[in-house]
């Protein structure tokens, strides 16, 4: 049961590291919403978790809180120094559909 929690919170960070891996080109104009689909996927965890009493879903719950806090700080420290840039990427991106 734990490992299934756990595997569902991971599960978009592995689907963005083997899509990036995977595309052979360049990815950078994708980082604003990975980062946003992985800040939704944490919140939407966290809310039926807050809602659970067993001892490791409370501790399982404040590890994911944890966890979206280190995101924040990574995207915290992306945007302002490179925001112009992955917005200027996003426009260009010539692969776009």
């Amino acid at each position: 049961m734990i490992v299934k929690y756990v595997m569902e919170v991971l599960r978009p960070f592995r689907y963005c590291t083997l899509w990036m891996w995977k595309r052979h080109t360049v990815t950078l104009h994708h980082v604003i919403t990975v980062y946003n689909d992985m800040f939704d996927h944490m919140d939407g965890m966290m809310w039926p978790l807050a809602k659970k009493m067993t001892q490791w879903k409370e501790h399982f719950s404040f590890a994911v809180k944890l966890a979206r806090q280190r995101l924040s700080n990574y995207y915290a420290e992306v945007i302002p120094i490179t925001g112009m840039l992955l917005i200027a990427a996003q426009i260009l991106d010539q692969f776009r559909s």
